[in-house]
């Protein structure tokens, strides 16, 4: 799972994520999934929840929109980001591995 990097304080456009399983070929099916997810500072360590709404747009193909909230993009560097998904059934929750992410800066 590849993440796009951002631009500080950019809230568009919206990050589309494919969530693979180990391996890149076959995606986690996300149907009925609530998604949350935490972003790491790689410099700092400092750990916060992703304030922006992730919503399923086709959960068999897992695939979802993370639309950045301010505090998501506050700060230009280098991130660590992990995504959870908790389901009414089954086995919950699911994690993705952890994904490299940069938050680019801006000239404002």
């Amino acid at each position: 799972m590849a993440l796009a990097a951002a631009v500080q304080g950019a809230r568009r456009p919206a990050q589309s994520v494919t969530w693979l399983r180990e391996g890149g070929n076959t995606p986690e099916d996300l149907t009925g999934a609530t998604l949350t997810g935490f972003i790491r500072n790689r410099s700092t360590g400092t750990t916060r929840a992703i304030a922006g709404p992730l919503t399923v747009t086709d959960g068999a193909a897992g695939a979802f929109r993370w639309d950045y909230a301010a505090a998501d993009v506050v700060e230009a560097g280098r991130f660590d980001v992990q995504f959870v998904a908790a389901f009414t059934a089954g086995l919950s929750p699911a994690r993705t591995f952890v994904a490299q992410w940069e938050v680019r800066g801006s000239l404002e």
